[in-house]
């Protein structure tokens, strides 16, 4: 006798035959258990997505060879393999979907085993379906963004074989025109460098499960970016207090660089925890007018500061200055950007793994070191 599947679960071929319905973004949802199947798609169905099922890594092979999938939403374990060995394999594809795993393993090396597959994100079993549903449409977002990013360059292509075959004909047009096209191909570049720097860092730091290595792979990835700088990372320990977490000295002497780096935690931190965009001082009346009387400890100085948020709570603020003879270049503003928000979003994974949450547990304290050198 036939094997009777559950109510709401449907194969990718199920719809042939029937109308045609336009869909952005679809999702899959593997689970060897019908009913758990049967639960999660209803849980994003409700949300508007559209949910096929699959019980097993051959029906998800033959569902993702039948059809395009934005999110698979796939359990750890899987009747007939590992679903963490399909999770390393479409991460190392381009156009695949992007995997959430679910898990009955909710301890800190499970977690670690997840996210170094290559899964965009972890959800504990048992999850509460307005949480798998808020996972999944963040994800959603991410690949939305990605394909945006594609159909564009896609379309400039096009608009440049057209225009190299016209150009004879429309000779009069063609310097206006390519005018356009520079400027159009430069705002790409600038958007494509900066999804490279986004995509070289988040593959540094989500590796980052430790508070300590996190912030030393950042301060380490923005140096190379901004060049020698004195650079320091607080963290808060209660509500608008602050300790230095890591720090580099570039120039400042060593017998004034810890009694400089603690004024700081007190003056620069708690000033800019709410900050929303990259905060430039670059001159003495700038620096006066936000720092007040602690503007004298950076005088001569130029200073890029900026805050990382995780849900809406301040996890750091970080502080970049050296000599105003060297000031930051302005196309530097767009890399720290894409750095703070990426570096925020992994301060918060990290909190969440660790289940470590501000003001009721504290950050750990940090050791001071070499002059020169990084500190963490």
């Amino acid at each position: 006798m036939a094997k009777r599947k559950p109510k709401g679960d449907r194969s990718p071929n199920q719809d042939e035959g029937a109308p045609a319905r336009r869909v952005s973004h679809r999702v899959l949802a593997v689970d060897a258990s019908p009913r758990a199947r049967a639960e999660l798609q209803h849980a994003l169905g409700a949300t508007g997505l559209s949910c096929d099922g699959a019980g097993s890594i051959a029906e998800t092979r033959e569902a993702i060879a039948a059809r395009r999938y934005s999110i698979i939403v796939i359990d750890e374990s899987q009747c007939d393999g590992s679903g963490l060995e399909l999770v390393r394999e479409l991460a190392g594809q381009d156009a695949a979907p992007r995997c959430i795993v679910t898990s009955s393993r909710n301890d800190f090396d499970g977690v670690v085993d997840v996210m170094r597959s290559g899964a965009i994100d972890f959800v504990a079993k048992p999850y509460r379906p307005a949480e798998i549903a808020a996972r999944v449409l963040a994800a959603i977002e991410v690949v939305r963004k990605l394909r945006d990013s594609e159909r564009r360059v896609q379309r400039l292509k096009r608009i440049c074989k057209r225009l190299n075959s016209a150009r004879r004909e429309v000779a009069e047009q063609v310097d206006s025109l390519c005018s356009d096209l520079v400027s159009a191909y430069q705002e790409l570049a600038d958007q494509m460098s900066t999804a490279t720097v986004a995509s070289e860092f988040a593959s540094i730091v989500r590796q980052e499960l430790d508070v300590e290595n996190l912030l030393r792979s950042t301060l380490e990835f923005l140096l190379r970016k901004t060049g020698p700088t004195n650079a320091a990372v607080f963290l808060p320990t209660a509500a608008h207090d602050f300790n230095l977490g890591a720090y580099v000295n570039y120039d400042v002497p060593r017998e004034t660089a810890d009694v400089l780096l603690d004024h700081l935690a007190d003056v620069i931190a708690p000033r800019f925890e709410d900050l929303t965009e990259i905060r430039r001082l670059a001159s003495r009346e700038e620096l006066a007018d936000a720092l007040g009387e602690g503007a004298a400890w950076l005088e001569d100085h130029t200073v890029l500061v900026f805050s990382c948020h995780s849900d809406g709570e301040c996890l750091a603020v970080v502080a970049l200055f050296r000599d105003h003879t060297k000031p930051f270049p302005d196309e530097l503003v767009p890399v720290l950007e894409v750095i703070r928000d990426l570096f925020g979003k992994q301060l918060g994974r990290v909190i969440r793994i660790h289940h470590r949450h501000k003001p009721d547990l504290q950050w750990p304290g940090f050791d001071v070191e070499d002059d020169h050198g990084l500190a963490a």
